[in-house]
């Protein structure tokens, strides 16, 4: 459910910005050939993840399919994705408007935090399976030092930009571990007790 977290975001995003200009483009994908090259681009990119671990449960569930046999299936990974959101500009001319843009990102996503396909009505491109995805967001503050490191790592030029952490994106394999039918008896033969004579 990963891509499917970043469009819902996306197309939220794309609505918001449409209400001041046309022409914006909202787009998931990489910054490194993007940033300071580009007019009028906000770009969503995956900077980490991370396991949400407090969600974490080890026991695997036992689910009966469509003939009756029971299928075995692990718990769902618990994800929190960052991700950079960036304003992107071509010359310093546009860069008062990147800052702009900024503002604006950041007002989309101060106004609704949490985001499902129910309360994002274009994101009808979704596969049924993200019916039940919830993401939550919430802005993540980088120090001095961790920001050029992530600038440096991520080779593109600083552009006006945000960090949001988005809170909890599941995880599931469709396949399963093994099918079995249920055990509905169990039987065996009792051992007999010896006692030790005195």
């Amino acid at each position: 459910m990963i891509f499917e977290a970043l469009e819902l975001l996306r197309v939220e995003l794309q609505d918001y910005a449409h209400t001041f200009s046309s022409t914006i483009k909202v787009e998931i994908g990489s910054i490194n050939n993007v940033a300071g090259n580009e007019e009028e681009k906000i770009l969503i990119s995956l900077i980490n993840i991370e396991e949400e671990t407090a969600l974490r449960n080890a026991t695997p569930s036992f689910v009966r399919n469509a003939v009756g046999e029971l299928e075995k299936k692990q718990p769902p990974i618990y994800l929190n994705l960052y991700v950079l959101i960036s304003a992107n500009y071509s010359t310093e001319l546009n860069y008062p408007s990147a800052l702009k843009w900024l503002g604006r990102i950041i007002q989309c996503f101060q106004k609704k935090t949490v985001f499902t396909m129910a309360n994002t009505p274009n994101a009808v491109v979704l596969p049924a399976e993200a019916a039940t995805l919830k993401v939550t967001t919430e802005i993540y503050s980088l120090t001095f030092e961790k920001l050029n490191q992530m600038w440096g790592t991520l080779g593109g030029k600083q552009v006006p930009s945000i960090v949001y952490k988005l809170r909890v994106v599941e995880e599931q394999a469709t396949f399963d571990m093994g099918v079995g039918s249920a055990i509905l008896t169990v039987e065996g033969r009792s051992t007999p007790v010896f006692t030790q004579p005195n």
